[in-house]
């Protein structure tokens, strides 16, 4: 085995990435050192708990380096009957809704946080894997097949986390679906901001001062759901449409937003020029190809945007599906010191809906006076009664 070309690959690629995504000396030492065992289908998560080097970032690291032609990125769709691999693609656009595994003589129903695993190999010319192992590792799935011994990885890059790599979506933003397929998500968590009052804000200011101000808006909004776990997935004039894989880091993008922008407006001496609004909603949705853009369809996306609309300004409301999630409440603890119940009619949806609109700390940390918040007691609002006790 020689995986010297592959290495020096890497090694430049190293030194001539000026933004310090690779973890550099370490992850040479670790290509140089493979075996074909480890450079087929590698796991960037287990490489990087091997490492004791964080997920994200080995899972960006991987990412440029299929940009810089030095790995090879695999879409593994795996049987949801038999879990084994029953097709692999190089890229999205060859993906389809639903796949038939060979071995069990299945259809199956492609979900990109489930069954969908990302995967890397070296690039053919740097590194080729000895097709006497891939030989072997056909016959040790057929016998693990037989046996009914076929397990997905404990821990696997699925294709929603490497969605969610701000890095994936910038360096490869042609990579979509094709325009009659879509992949079913079986939870992903929506977020729409907006900013409240922006007519006015440009009349007050002025179309250049004003849309300097709108840039800068982006800048804060857009860290603060990356830092999160969030992607932005697209812009619609002031407002913005994000994507996170768990309800929880969309809360939390939601608490970090409104608290950076606080500290923008008194930084700026713009105090309440920049209210945001933001709405989210978390469910099952599709993906697909929108406008060459990989973009979310459905109910989910739909309801966020609805919710949005019943925002004041420098609020956040969230819907029931996030408000009884137990890991998006511990993430509101010590920083939301009431939730308060809105019972609401919302355009485009038949039934009444349960929306909850957080009270969030102030900008300096205070929460009720250092008071614990009981998240079991909530307050009801409807539209023209007073709030009540619920």
């Amino acid at each position: 085995m020689n995986t010297k070309k592959l290495t020096r690959a890497i090694e430049e690629a190293v030194r001539e990435d000026s933004e310090g995504h690779f973890p550099g000396k370490t992850l040479v030492e670790w290509f140089a050192k493979a075996t074909d065992g480890e450079l087929w289908r590698i796991n960037a998560f287990v490489a990087a708990d091997g490492l004791v080097v964080d997920r994200k970032r080995i899972l960006a690291t991987f990412i440029r380096l299929v940009n810089e032609g030095v790995l090879e990125l695999n879409w593994d769709f795996h049987c949801t009957t038999c879990n084994a691999v029953a097709g692999t693609h190089r890229h999205l656009r060859e993906a389809t809704a639903g796949d038939h595994c060979p071995l069990c003589n299945m259809d199956f129903r492609n979900d990109l946080a489930r069954n969908v695993e990302v995967t890397f190999t070296p690039n053919a010319k740097l590194y080729a894997i000895d097709p006497v192992y891939i030989d072997e590792q056909g016959r040790l799935t057929m016998q693990l097949h037989k046996e009914k011994r076929i397990r997905l990885p404990e821990v696997f890059v699925s294709g929603m986390d490497c969605l969610h790599v701000p890095l994936f979506r910038e360096i490869f933003d042609t990579e979509t679906l094709s325009l009659r397929e879509s992949l079913h998500v079986g939870q992903v968590c929506i977020m729409f901001t907006d900013i409240k009052g922006s007519t006015a804000l440009y009349e007050r200011l002025g179309d250049s001062a004003a849309y300097g101000l709108i840039r800068d808006h982006f800048d804060v909004l857009f860290r603060r759901v990356e830092e999160n776990g969030g992607v932005i997935v697209k812009t619609i004039g002031d407002s913005v449409m994000a994507s996170f894989k768990r309800p929880a880091d969309g809360v939390g993008a939601a608490l970090d937003i409104q608290a950076a922008f606080d500290e923008f407006n008194m930084r700026e001496n713009l105090r309440g020029q920049i209210v945001v609004k933001i709405g989210l909603h978390a469910g099952s949705s599709i993906m697909v190809n929108l406008n060459n853009r990989l973009d979310y369809f459905g109910q989910v996306v739909n309801m966020a945007a609805r919710i949005l609309g019943t925002a004041d300004g420098g609020d956040i409301i969230i819907s029931s599906d996030i408000r009884h999630d137990r890991d998006a409440n511990a993430r509101m603890r010590g920083r939301v010191r009431g939730v308060h119940k809105r019972l609401q009619r919302l355009k485009g949806i038949s039934e009444t809906q349960e929306t909850f609109r957080l009270v969030f700390a102030t900008s300096d940390g205070a929460v009720d006076g250092g008071k614990r918040t009981d998240f079991s007691r909530v307050k009801t609002e409807e539209k023209g009664q007073r709030s009540v006790r619920a």
